[in-house]
């Protein structure tokens, strides 16, 4: 996944729900910006979960950005 593609889905107007999947097979729902956050270069992306909980994720195991509907 390139690093290109996925500030293209973070930094859309207006922002859209969109999932990543990783490569353990986790995924992740982005349903608003406050539910995300990123460092500049996007080399590490944050979510941040409804329940409080967060997340730290590395770009390089993004393997899939799927566009909710």
């Amino acid at each position: 996944m390139q690093l290109a593609d996925i500030k293209d889905f973070v930094e859309r107007q207006p922002f859209r729900p969109f999932s990543i999947r990783l490569n353990n097979g986790a995924q992740y729902t982005f349903k608003s910006p406050r539910d995300l956050g990123a460092t500049k270069d996007y080399h590490m992306i944050f979510y941040f979960a409804d329940s409080g909980g967060a997340a730290r994720i590395d770009s390089d195991s993004i393997v899939e950005v799927i566009e909710s509907e």
